[in-house]
């Protein structure tokens, strides 16, 4: 997975002001920002419904048009799924992540070290489903979506909601990410990488 930061968007405690004026996402829909905010103050165990529905209305109307068009100039992988951080929050209680899918580009099985929202944003995207098996200590696949742009998903940190994402069409996807983590730890303690079989094996 590569990721394209520029220095301005790593968290700098000293320069919150700063930071948040040159955030992506602040500059060109404040409004999402704010509500995502506000979502991350609700009862811990509600943020991720919270933060779900906040996406949801900050990328309403002609928000996701606009910010797939901001999108649609940034550099890409042609090996991965590309990553780009659009706000980090000064405080390091979220952080707004856009994924952007190549054709056959897919993330691995995983769960996640915190919660976790996120939204298509334009073309599809398949969500292969796991549930984790205890004795085998692996994950085992049971079924798959397909997730068009403006549906949305949520989850807890654990092994609950064990996916993998990924692009099975011909043509580019994107979506938007929010973790419940600050913008120096998404690479590094985000997704919890997870060995899998497509039956359970014999314990």
């Amino acid at each position: 997975m590569e990721n394209h930061l520029s220095p301005s968007e790593h968290p700098t405690p000293t320069r919150p002001r700063a930071l948040r004026a040159q955030s992506l996402l602040a500059r060109h829909l404040p409004a999402t920002v704010e509500q995502i905010e506000r979502a991350c103050m609700d009862q811990a165990d509600l943020v991720p419904y919270a933060v779900r529905q906040a996406l949801n209305d900050g990328l309403a109307g002609g928000a996701a048009a606009k910010l797939a068009d901001l999108l649609s100039s940034m550099p890409v992988s042609e090996q991965t799924y590309t990553r780009h951080i659009l706000h980090a929050d000064p405080k390091g209680r979220f952080t707004v992540v856009a994924l952007i899918w190549g054709p056959q580009q897919f993330s691995p099985v995983h769960a996640h070290h915190t919660w976790c929202t996120y939204r298509v944003l334009a073309g599809e995207l398949t969500e292969s489903h796991y549930e984790w098996d205890r004795t085998a200590q692996q994950a085992y696949l049971f079924n798959k979506v397909i997730r068009s742009a403006g549906q949305s998903v949520c989850g807890h940190a654990g092994l609950e909601l064990i996916h993998r994402l990924g692009n099975a069409g011909t043509q580019p996807a994107m979506s938007v990410h929010v973790y419940g983590m600050d913008s120096g730890r998404i690479a590094t303690h985000v997704n919890r990488v997870l060995p899998w079989s497509e039956k359970i094996l014999p314990g």
